[in-house]
């Protein structure tokens, strides 16, 4: 999981609510949708798998819309762009797929989370084990990210797929720096974190790739 910055909305969705506001999401027009999936891909690219193009991307609301199966809720706040995410399909997309065996928003259901993908210091609690794992000592937010969330799914290789990517740009790192000083190494650390965080530079399952460096930067 990376920190998401969410730019303005839609125009579409904007007045979609200003002429609509007694409208919940399940009312959104196609066209509005639309919008949504275009700029949010446009931001992210990335639910740590790669999202191909819109169409794959999937909202998710990060405030369930009808927590616990409530049937009065706030129907503004399903329309508030700022709680909307951009996921991938959690693989819930084949045949037979087990619900042990789909992660993200495929698997969490109405269930409210804890960590904020908007807040740095909520994704900063969340760390990675040297076998690919995702874990964080905030027991509520390990809930999130081990159960609900099931992002240590074994059937789609999330902690093998994250155990590699991190291998493979610490190789590219140390090769880098072969033979250099190790103030070299450290500036090569401090320019791919400002790459992946400050540029967002991203690349498949970089959330690894940054608590690795931010461990290494000593940034908390």
């Amino acid at each position: 999981m990376i920190v998401i910055k969410r730019e303005k909305e839609p125009d579409s969705l904007l007045e979609f609510r200003l002429q609509n506001p007694e409208a919940d999401y399940g009312e959104t027009p196609t066209d509005v949708l639309k919008d949504i999936r275009e700029q949010m891909w446009q931001e992210q690219k990335y639910c740590m798998k790669r999202i191909k193009s819109p169409n794959d991307v999937r909202i998710e609301h990060c405030i369930p819309r009808h927590p616990q199966g409530e049937l009065e809720y706030d129907k503004s706040a399903t329309l508030n762009f700022k709680w909307m995410l951009g996921v991938c399909y959690g693989n819930s997309l084949g045949r037979g797929v087990k619900p042990e065996h789909t992660t993200c928003d495929a698997h969490k259901g109405n269930t409210e989370l804890t960590v904020n993908p908007y807040n740095e210091l909520s994704v900063r609690k969340i760390k990675y084990r040297s076998d690919g794992r995702i874990y964080s000592d905030n027991p509520e937010i390990n809930k999130d990210v081990t159960e609900t969330l099931n992002l240590n799914c074994e059937a789609v290789s999330l902690p093998q797929t994250r155990r590699e990517v991190l291998a493979s740009e610490k190789k590219r790192i140390m090769n880098k720096c072969e033979g250099r000083s190790h103030e070299a190494f450290m500036k090569e650390l401090e320019r791919t974190y400002a790459s992946l965080v400050k540029e967002r530079n991203l690349i498949p399952y970089c959330g690894i790739i940054i608590s690795w460096l931010e461990d290494k930067l000593k940034i908390s």
